[in-house]
């Protein structure tokens, strides 16, 4: 069975090679709960047996990951025509995923009041905030961001969308855009000692500043401001994706607008960024209401 797992990996790898660390976690679990044994005596109650040991013990989304793995694990040997169980007979699981809350204007702003710019590191936090607020960029995207990508006369870079590959342009305020040439002159000096063309970096020990920063970073870092700013709800680096896109509805940007911000194929994906929460309906809803 790890010989199956290695060459379905290894082609898994051809196409979408960060995939690969997490299916490989989940097969692993799945041999873990179910037994090594050859791949054409799995039958339906080992699936049974390790559904039952992920529902136990992990989230609804890991359960509806976990088991895409599994499905596909086998729909790639079915589809050789080896002897194997039927991923037909695998179920995807349905759930109702975490709804990422809209950060407000006024949050926002709180958030950047805490940080003050004085300093390398205060500096590209300052711009990390203003760019996820200014553009809608996934997280991810922004990590990913090289110092050549940066367009200093348009104050826009071309990005590619994680979720496609496609190519797109985001664009900040002219504020933003001072702030980002004042980090660019102290970033490009490390950049000559480090040789690392990651736009945002963080720290390695003693070698200096030459490691490209993760996303999880950036996460800890929103965070600490929030927190410092006194707000209360948890805040993450796609609230400011809501956030972006609420901001563009509540401007009456047409809808193809924010699709194209938001790098998404299909307009259908965008509406959820568009939806009211509680709150911003009773506000919406109470403005209705008075006479006209």
């Amino acid at each position: 069975m790890q010989e199956k797992i290695k060459k379905y990996l290894e082609w898994k790898g051809t196409y979408a090679p960060r995939a690969c660390v997490n299916y490989k976690i989940w097969l692993v679990r799945f041999i873990q709960v179910c037994g090594i044994k050859p791949l054409a005596q799995y039958e339906l109650a080992d699936y049974i047996r390790y559904s039952k040991w992920i529902e136990s013990h992990y989230s609804s989304y890991c359960i509806q990951y976990s088991t895409v793995v599994i499905k596909n694990f086998f729909k790639f040997y079915r589809d050789q025509d080896e002897k194997c169980m039927s991923p037909s007979l695998i179920k995807i699981p349905r759930f109702r995923a975490n709804s990422h809350r809209a950060i407000t204007e006024e949050e926002y702003n709180k958030i950047i009041a805490e940080i003050p710019n004085n300093n390398f590191l205060s500096l590209r936090n300052l711009l990390i905030i203003r760019l996820l607020w200014d553009t809608g960029v996934r997280v991810s995207e922004l990590c990913e961001l090289n110092v050549p990508q940066v367009n200093e006369i348009n104050h826009s870079c071309v990005i590619y969308t994680k979720k496609n590959n496609n190519a797109r342009i985001i664009v900040w305020s002219e504020e933003t855009h001072r702030l980002l040439q004042k980090y660019l002159a102290i970033r490009m000096e490390m950049h000559k000692l480090s040789n690392v063309s990651a736009l945002f970096v963080g720290p390695r020990y003693a070698d200096g500043w030459n490691n490209r920063l993760t996303r999880r970073s950036v996460e800890r870092m929103i965070l600490k401001y929030a927190k410092r700013a006194g707000i209360k709800e948890k805040v993450t680096p796609h609230s400011f994706r809501h956030g972006w896109a609420h901001k563009r509805r509540d401007q009456n940007a047409p809808l193809a607008f924010i699709q194209r911000g938001l790098g998404h194929v299909n307009p259908i994906s965008t509406f959820i960024y568009e939806q009211y929460n509680d709150k911003e309906f009773v506000k919406h809803a109470t403005a209705y209401l008075q006479p006209a």
